[in-house]
């Protein structure tokens, strides 16, 4: 019994060691994840001054001038009468976007069985989304400074940017839990036992039967039926038409003395007929 035992308890195991380790990696991916959000609100002062870099390339293509980025303030309109300043504030930027983000990814990586990998593929398209939706703030409020004057700039950056932001959060969010939790393949339902994949139809003569309806017989059964009512022999009954061509003996004529005589002689013709 010992010997039949083991194997079994070895592989069970490895199992348990395998899912350790997973466990113990997913729990190490999403602690890495929490301290990158705790790194980012911690160095936003950093954070903002990188923005300002990207969002001086997405200014500079709809501003008048040339755009020029220093710490977390954008200069755009250099070489023009008017040079305008845009500040990234710390409610701006795209740490409060991306904190949130951070945070969901550790606890879709805590909680349930996601893959990893999945979870960081999500995870770099969902920021990636918000980063792009804020910097095209920014272009845009400060096209509207350039193109309105200040009422521009506010409305663009308060109300319409603003909600366009807010539009794109909710589509990064709704991407990074599609990708990371959606199925590895088709679902495949189970064959039961007894119960067939594609329903077949059911033979007439047993649908006749169960249901009692009328119903058309096979072409053997009935000619063994009726002989009459079938057009040609079958080829299980091989002497019916020599029987369909003898008369019964009851309908036969009884020979009279005159004509015993030629019994024999009509013998002969009556089994050539035959």
């Amino acid at each position: 019994m010992s010997v039949a035992v083991t194997p079994l308890r070895a592989r069970g195991d490895r199992a348990s060691a395998r899912d350790r380790r997973v466990r113990i990696a997913r729990l190490a991916t999403a602690g890495a994840l929490a301290i990158a959000a705790a790194a980012l609100i911690a160095t936003e002062a950093t954070t903002r001054a990188a923005e300002a870099i990207l969002a001086r390339e997405f200014i500079g293509l709809v501003a008048p001038g040339r755009a020029v980025a220093a710490g977390p303030i954008v200069w755009f309109g250099i070489g023009t009468p008017e040079v305008t300043g845009l500040v990234i504030t710390t409610m701006c930027s795209t740490t409060v976007l991306a904190v949130p983000l951070l945070l969901l990814a550790v606890a879709i990586t805590g909680i349930t069985r996601a893959p990893t990998g999945r979870v960081g593929i999500g995870l770099l398209v969902g920021l990636g989304i918000a980063v792009f939706c804020n910097m095209v703030r920014f272009a845009s409020a400060a096209w509207a400074y350039g193109a309105y004057g200040r009422e521009g700039f506010d409305l663009v950056h308060r109300y319409v940017g603003s909600l366009f932001v807010i539009v794109g959060f909710v589509v990064a969010i709704v991407l990074l839990l599609r990708i990371s939790l959606r199925e590895s393949g088709p679902r495949r339902t189970p064959a039961r036992s007894g119960v067939p994949r594609s329903p077949a139809p059911a033979p007439a003569a047993s649908h006749s039967r169960a249901s009692g309806a009328t119903a058309p017989l096979p072409t053997a059964s009935r000619a063994t039926t009726s002989r009459a009512a079938a057009p040609l022999p079958t080829a299980s009954e091989p002497d019916a038409s020599r029987t369909d061509a003898i008369p019964p003996a009851a309908s036969r004529p009884t020979p009279s003395p005159a004509d015993a005589s030629r019994t024999d002689d009509s013998r002969p013709n009556e089994e050539s007929s035959r």
